[in-house]
């Protein structure tokens, strides 16, 4: 079965991809918008995602090793971004990630969406702004102006729990640095 999310906040989908999993829908690969799953056990696995800093890095493959001698087995990977599931009867199970790099991460996304939030708002506003000076109202202008604005909109729910969940992670981060 296939699904289609856009990943915008990764914790939102690892959340869900979990939710899939306690119904007996199991993750097997992935991309940055088309999820497949196969039926399987309901909660028969726990699913964490990762993301790495760069392509290749000289640690991946001893992190990798290490997670597999950890019984955290690979699911998929899509650019930098992978997913891991480990069987749900050994317990939780964190990632390894440092809060430092999953801050960093996150202040990335922050600044791409907030950056397609920005240009979508100066060209809707700038196109609205010009198109009731004429006589006659060119709708698909309006219509194409109205959906920037509207993009603005739609983009800025993520974007506030993206904030929220670096927040969060810079709190606890300096909670246990102090």
């Amino acid at each position: 079965m296939d699904k289609y999310r856009l990943v915008v906040n990764p914790y939102d989908i690892e959340k869900w991809v979990n939710e899939m999993a306690s119904q007996g829908w199991l993750l097997k690969k992935f991309t940055w918008i088309r999820f497949t799953f196969e039926r399987g056990e309901p909660g028969s696995y726990i699913f964490r995602h990762d993301e790495f800093e760069r392509f290749g890095a000289s640690y991946e493959d001893e992190y990798l090793e290490f997670l597999k001698s950890s019984g955290i087995e690979q699911v998929d990977r899509s650019g930098n971004f992978v997913f891991f599931r480990k069987p749900a009867k050994d317990g939780p199970f964190e990632l390894y990630s440092d809060k430092k790099n999953k801050i960093s991460k996150l202040s990335q996304k922050i600044s791409l969406l907030l950056s397609v939030i920005l240009l979508n708002l100066m060209i809707g506003v700038i196109g609205l702004s010009g198109i009731f000076s004429v006589q006659a109202i060119d709708w698909i202008k309006l219509s194409m102006n109205i959906t920037n604005i509207l993009m603005v909109v739609l983009f800025s729910i993520p974007l506030l729990k993206l904030v929220r969940v670096r927040h969060k992670l810079k709190k606890d981060l300096d909670l246990f640095t102090d």
